[in-house]
């Protein structure tokens, strides 16, 4: 599940001008007691970014932590492409389309040409978060053995209109259903929740900035673990490409975020 608005500008030289006051993630921070948010608290989203006691209702129960990037460009795409590209040893390609050779790979997104230029995938075109998390369960009921990505297009338009009542609002919406989502995994399934974009109006622009980027992984046998080492957001997908299997299929990225949950 790819929320997409919740990634942070980083402080390096590289940024000094790009101020984090007014992404919406710094929002999102200041303001969570008033909205509950329990399943992003219970995933580490709060914990990834802070130290503050949260109370112990809100203790994370899964892996998380936050990733950095390798490009400074914050176009929409960048963050998405470094984490779910791949080399082989005779060309780039994606983990989508490695999946997809081998299992199933099924994207459901509004449209981005990078997610649906991807061949051999099963795609679904949506306009709404609701279709997303309505498709998302019908192809949870039909694929037994592949990866289902999601990214959600109302976060993300409110994020990009500067909305912030309404981004909260539609948050705590996908916070409720991430708690259904947590509540049905089968043992055999694996939750990644996590941003490809920093959320803010400069995002649109291509400002060049480092990105910081949060990664959440739950499944049934999950540890409270926050990961501090900080990988590399390329270590996304690869932990897709390890949990099928399929990690000596390609020559890079290699290293993935699973060791972490043990």
């Amino acid at each position: 599940m790819d929320l997409a608005a919740l990634g942070l500008r980083s402080n390096t030289e590289s940024a000094q001008h790009n101020s984090d006051k007014n992404t919406m993630l710094t929002h999102v921070l200041k303001h969570s007691s008033d909205f509950a948010l329990p399943s992003l608290h219970k995933l580490g989203l709060f914990a990834a970014y802070s130290d503050a006691d949260f109370g112990t209702d809100n203790i994370p129960i899964a892996t998380y932590g936050l990733a950095l990037t390798r490009s400074i460009v914050n176009k929409p795409l960048s963050g998405l492409r470094e984490m779910f590209d791949c080399s082989l040893s005779y060309r780039v390609s994606s983990v989508f389309e490695e999946v997809a050779k081998r299992s199933e790979t099924v994207i459901i997104s509004r449209f981005l040409s990078y997610l649906f230029a991807q061949e051999f995938c099963n795609l679904f075109q949506i306009g709404t978060d609701e279709a997303a998390f309505s498709e998302l369960d019908h192809q949870l009921e039909k694929v037994e053995t592949g990866f289902i990505y999601a990214q959600l297009p109302d976060l993300q338009e409110f994020d990009e209109k500067d909305q912030v009542n309404n981004f909260m609002n539609e948050l705590s919406v996908v916070d409720n259903y991430l708690g259904k989502l947590m509540n049905n995994l089968h043992d055999d399934d694996l939750l990644m929740v996590v941003s490809s974009r920093v959320g803010d109006a400069q995002s649109r622009d291509g400002f060049s900035t480092y990105k910081i980027l949060p990664a959440m992984l739950y499944n049934n046998q999950a540890l409270n673990h926050h990961f501090q080492e900080e990988p590399y957001v390329c270590e996304v997908g690869s932990t897709v490409l390890a949990a099928l299997g399929l990690q000596d299929s390609v020559i890079s990225p290699k290293h993935s975020l699973l060791p972490f949950m043990k």
